[in-house]
């Protein structure tokens, strides 16, 4: 049992996770493209949902808000920039007032659990799931850093992730105080579904059935629409 994130197991041995090298879609040159590059093209539906933006005041937004105040329109492919406006130069300008830009590779911790809720639902395997997490958050998060020195490595293309494994409801284990950080993939061992929280993107992608994406949809939690496999993702302008 894992002695940092209570709920999930440090794994010593990777091989479960290794069907994802070639479920997933190479890197172009230009780095991450389509969702297929995030989570596997070949399931019946995918999602993508935006994570939570944030006004000056603190207060949390949904990207639909945003974008009816804006006369934008919302849609699979929009990117946060277009949406307020945003041109970021080399001075690392912020969103103009009043946006500031949603966390970019992780969910929240109740959007977390709520899309775990979700997809506890549509996998026969709840209690069984696997948990990516890269190595490098790491370099500024104490505990996993310690648990890093004696586990072997996922290796993925341009990532290198920790291995745990727990129940559908362990995706929020990821926690130690400030941080919280929603699995880098996740999926149950009947990969029924995938989950990806990809470190300088603004949404998290979700391929799994068609059910299971009309229930993120429907989530009141969450702000999600279907997308296809081929569409292009939202990149955080500045990437880590």
């Amino acid at each position: 049992m894992s002695d940092g994130f209570p709920g999930v197991t440090l794994c010593d041995d990777v091989e479960p996770a290794n069907w994802l090298r070639g479920a997933l879609r190479p890197w172009t040159d230009r780095g991450i493209r389509h969702v297929a590059t995030l989570v596997p093209a070949d399931y019946r539906a995918h999602a993508r949902i935006f994570h939570r933006a944030w006004s000056t005041s603190g207060a949390a937004v949904r990207w639909a808000d945003i974008a009816e105040r804006s006369g934008r329109q919302l849609t699979a492919e929009t990117c946060f920039v277009d949406l307020v406006g945003w041109r970021p130069d080399a001075a690392h300008q912020s969103p103009p007032p009043p946006w500031m830009p949603p966390d970019s590779g992780s969910l929240t911790p109740d959007e977390c659990a709520a899309v775990a809720e979700v997809l506890a639902h549509h996998t026969a395997t709840p209690d069984d799931s696997w948990f990516c997490m890269w190595e490098g958050y790491g370099t500024a998060w104490t505990v996993l850093n310690r648990l890093a020195e004696r586990a072997p490595r996922v290796a993925l293309e341009h990532r290198r992730c920790l291995l745990f494994r727990g129940p559908v409801r362990a995706a929020t284990a990821f926690r130690s105080e400030p941080f919280f950080q929603s699995p880098t993939l996740w999926w149950p061992a009947d990969r029924a579904w995938c989950v990806a929280s990809e470190l300088d993107i603004y949404s998290t992608y979700v391929s799994a059935t068609a059910d299971a994406v009309r229930a993120l949809v429907d989530h009141p939690q969450l702000e999600t629409v279907a997308c296809s496999a081929e569409q292009d993702i939202d990149h955080s302008p500045y990437p880590t």
